[in-house]
């Protein structure tokens, strides 16, 4: 048999597999003008399919039909992937507890069920011995939802509420939420639009937090909630005019100031407070091109590592 042949052959085998594939789809093309840099204009036929709400009908149906086309393209490798699937589950130790860690008197872990794909999330107080107090049982908050995640949660300064950030859409457009300890009851406060990292004041009532942009999505903004007041009266903190600086919030090591950290690729910048009594974030070091720095407060002293005159940074201790 020649060659011609066998590729003949070879192409007459394959046509029903190629055949019985099913055809793509194909998203339409909607003219949509989007603003540009320097006031530049461009056409953007697929913005459509933008919809940060996941509510829009043709939208959802598009997706609907590439998740159908991409089933029936693999169609033939799924036996493949459940064998990989279960040789990686295999290799999990399923029901898990992380390395707890002491903080005010807790103990606090993750522990994992044969089985759940969340956490429950559980501290003891005093030792690891005492009864567990069951925080956040995401297993049964998770029930029923696409999308779930607690990337960050956080005790106040008395033990007795617990702020958790919670997103339920799969956008990291976070809101956070509070809990009493005691009762186990939700409170009615619910701060949407934010990023996971947030901070308790030690009032118990104050929890600073970083709002986001709406469409970037970017860091934006820090602000202050205070239980039992409307979100939308949340008191603006400090607003981030540079794009390319991302924000964060988190105590220093002795837990006596709470501190925006600012970073950007080629500078950065700490504003802290103190945490007992939070007022104006003053500026450790301005930021600078080319100058980079971490701050952290240990005792009576800020330690600085930065690369100030020294390119492979150097540890500095200020009063």
């Amino acid at each position: 048999m020649n060659k011609a042949l066998l590729f003949v052959t070879g192409l007459a085998l394959l046509a029903p597999s190629v055949s019985a594939q099913p055809a793509p789809p194909v998203a339409a093309r909607k003219p949509h003008p989007v603003a540009g840099p320097g006031g530049v204009t461009r056409d953007d036929p697929y913005y459509w399919l933008r919809d940060d709400t996941r509510k829009n009908p043709e939208m959802l149906d598009y997706l609907k039909a590439e998740n159908a086309f991409a089933d029936a393209a693999l169609k033939p490798l799924k036996p493949l992937q459940d064998k990989l699937y279960q040789e990686i589950v295999g290799r999990i130790k399923q029901d898990d507890t992380t390395v707890p860690y002491r903080y005010r008197g807790y103990y606090y872990y993750a522990r994992f069920a044969t089985g759940q794909d969340y956490a429950v999330i559980a501290r003891r107080k005093g030792s690891m011995t005492a009864p567990e107090e069951v925080l956040l049982d995401e297993p049964e908050m998770a029930r029923g939802a696409g999308y779930f995640s607690i990337p960050n949660y956080g005790a106040s300064a008395d033990n007795r509420l617990l702020a958790y950030a919670e997103d339920k859409v799969g956008r990291r457009q976070y809101v956070l939420r509070f809990k009493d300890l005691a009762t186990g009851a939700l409170l009615a406060d619910a701060v949407e639009n934010a990023e996971p990292d947030f901070v308790w004041a030690d009032d118990n009532k104050t929890i600073f937090y970083v709002e986001k942009d709406p469409v970037t999505l970017l860091s934006k903004r820090v602000k202050a909630h205070v239980l039992g007041t409307p979100a939308s009266e949340d008191r603006l903190v400090y607003e981030e005019k540079d794009e390319s600086f991302y924000m964060g919030l988190s105590r220093t090591a002795d837990d006596r100031y709470i501190c925006i950290a600012l970073q950007s690729t080629v500078s950065n910048e700490y504003r802290c407070t103190g945490a007992a009594a939070p007022g104006a974030f003053k500026v450790l070091a301005p930021r600078e091109r080319e100058f980079r720095y971490d701050a952290d407060h240990i005792g009576d002293h800020w330690l600085i590592r930065t690369d100030w005159n020294a390119p492979n940074y150097k540890v500095m201790r200020v009063a």
